[in-house]
């Protein structure tokens, strides 16, 4: 990255009366992000060497461009990355989060290969299939998708009606589309550019249904691109944004597939089509879970861009003179601050409760050996945490991504501001891999049948009886408390309102959900924000720097303060959680 560049004075002068000290701060922040200090400073070396080989967009005309013309920047620019990575010899986690150096917020038209493709072989796959596939992706120009979401049905994974049928004489499966809604829909990168595809269907032997299982799928030729038999797939068209990514449909007519092409990490097919369930069904959801789980990382950085883009701006626009002519910075106006401050508080929130989160899934996915030990218990908690947490990280980076776009002003509503792209992301984000709404449904879900258990919920955190000794604990108990004491009384509440609709008035147990799904989301939401205080709170503690730590502490309790207020403030009222 270029530090010479000319930096506007006003800025300058705010960051040399800055209180926190930047160069600990970005330390402290880094090893959390890449593990460790040495991955950090790799990753930063291979960042400034990446945009010294890749020219970024920022340095091209790439909003002016027509949808073709981006897409083919794009995708040159991917090739780019794909080689780059290649040659160094990085690894993907090393370079994931240094791509916004070259793309902006632009998405690499293989991000899915990188995530659900590789990981899906990784975790749903058997050691040989696993093996094969590895090898294979290695010795050929590979780039793979993720397809699942239909016209019909996405979160839904069990209504999906894309259909593989076994056929027991040539021991292939038959991929199908029987339905106008069971045409694949929105896979990214599937309408110009991959060429293989993790497909979910569903399985079925001698007419039997055995559920939705995961197929390794060639659409295109690997010598001529061209797209295989028994496949019509496309470009679906123009989105709200993100021009450049070639989103796709995939409509299947008989195509057939050898019969290893299924992965049988978790169920297995003989020769002979005898179908047999290794573990628990639910441990398909074990590859969605770790995309899921990282989306809410995601989430962070957009709203990282969006607040550090408003609040540089907010101190280097300048409006309304005082009674010696000079105009004031922005920055300086209350009701600049209202708006700006809540959204950094939130940035720094979910980004210590999402790098918390992804502690959390790698470990267990070590500790359970890819996942194929874990018990259906530990991935229900993991499943509700990670729905819930993307949910509350995505509303609040829509909500702020809009807020700090207003903050700029017009130059905000500009597409050369970044902002109105993060907007788009943010928008989207909301309802891929899986709505906001169902997803908090979800997660209330999970924590019903807690309560129905008599058990808590709740994450146990390592090591915390060292945190409670300490002066940032006590200063934030109480608001651990009141949190805790809200969930408890909504959860008592919306649990005995289920009971009444079902057993006393003869309501049925669908219905009775329905009737109460607003006050479960509710009960969702404190869920997560009970994690996220403990998360922040633990990151708080672990930053030594005594003027850094303070600035985390009065972050967070912004944070707290405002989604007090402005959250929950009617079921603090009414359940009396607020107390002297």
């Amino acid at each position: 990255m270029n530090e010479n560049k000319p930096v506007n004075p006003d800025l300058a002068n705010e960051r040399q009366n800055a209180l926190v000290h930047v160069d600990e701060m970005k330390s402290f922040i880094g090893e959390m992000l890449y593990f460790n200090q040495e991955n950090y400073r790799s990753a930063m070396k291979y960042r400034d060497l990446m945009v010294k080989t890749i020219k970024p967009i920022s340095e091209e005309n790439f909003y002016n461009l027509d949808r073709d013309e981006k897409y083919q920047m794009i995708f040159k620019k991917s090739l780019e990355l794909w080689e780059f990575v290649n040659e160094n010899k990085i690894e993907n986690q090393m370079s994931i989060y240094s791509i916004g150096s070259v793309f902006g917020l632009e998405k690499i038209l293989f991000n899915l290969h990188f995530t659900m493709f590789r990981d899906a072989l990784n975790v749903w796959g058997n050691s040989e299939q696993s093996a094969y596939w590895q090898k294979f992706l290695s010795e050929n120009a590979v780039f793979g998708t993720y397809v699942q979401t239909e016209l019909g049905h996405g979160t839904y994974l069990r209504g999906l009606e894309t259909t593989a049928n076994y056929d027991k004489s040539s021991q292939e499966f038959v991929i199908d589309s029987p339905t106008l809604t069971s045409i694949k829909f929105w896979p990214g990168g599937a309408g110009k550019s991959c060429n293989f595809a993790i497909v979910m269907a569903k399985l079925i032997i001698d007419e039997v249904d055995h559920g939705i299982h995961a197929f390794v799928v060639q659409l295109r030729s690997l010598i001529d691109h061209k797209v295989v038999p028994g496949i019509e797939i496309g470009d679906i068209g123009r989105k709200f944004g993100f021009d450049a990514t070639d989103n796709g449909y995939v409509k299947f007519d008989n195509l057939r597939i050898p019969r290893n092409n299924m992965l049988m990490q978790f169920a297995e097919v003989s020769s002979d089509g005898q179908f047999t369930r290794k573990g628990s069904e639910l441990l398909m959801y074990a590859a969605m879970l770790l995309m899921r789980g990282n989306l809410p990382l995601v989430g962070a950085f957009y709203l990282s861009i969006s607040s550090t883009i408003s609040i540089r701006y907010s101190c280097v626009r300048r409006q309304t003179a005082d009674s010696n002519g000079v105009e004031q910075q922005i920055i300086n106006y209350q009701t600049q601050q209202i708006r700006l401050f809540p959204a950094l508080a939130s940035t720094y929130a979910t980004l210590f409760s999402s790098l918390n989160l992804r502690e959390i899934l790698i470990k267990i996915q070590k500790k359970s050996d890819n996942f194929k030990n874990i018990s259906p218990d530990e991935l229900a908690k993991l499943h509700a945490l990670s729905s819930g947490l993307k949910s509350l990280v995505f509303s609040d980076c829509l909500k702020f991504a809009q807020s700090n776009r207003l903050c700029c002003g017009g130059h905000g509503y500009s597409a050369s501001s970044g902002l109105s792209q993060i907007i788009q992301e943010a928008d989207a984000a909301c309802t891929y891999e899986g709505d906001n709404v169902v997803l908090l449904l979800q997660t209330a879900r999970y924590l019903l049948k807690c309560a129905q258990k008599g058990i808590s919920p709740h994450l146990e955190f390592n090591d915390f009886n060292d945190l409670k000794k300490s002066e940032i604990y006590k200063k934030f108990a109480y608001f651990l408390e009141i949190f805790h004491k809200l969930y408890q009384e909504l959860s008592d509440e919306v649990t005995g309102k289920l009971f009444k609709l079902v057993k006393e008035d003869g309501m049925s147990p669908l219905d009775a959900w329905n009737s109460c799904s607003f006050q479960l989301t509710d009960i969702a939401r404190i869920y997560i924000e009970i994690f996220i205080l403990n998360s922040n709170l633990w990151c708080v503690y672990k930053n030594r720097v005594i003027e850094n730590q303070k600035a985390l502490a009065d972050l967070m309790e912004l944070y707290i303060l405002y989604s007090v207020t402005n959250n929950y403030c009617g079921n603090f009222l009414r359940v009396r959680a607020i107390f002297n």
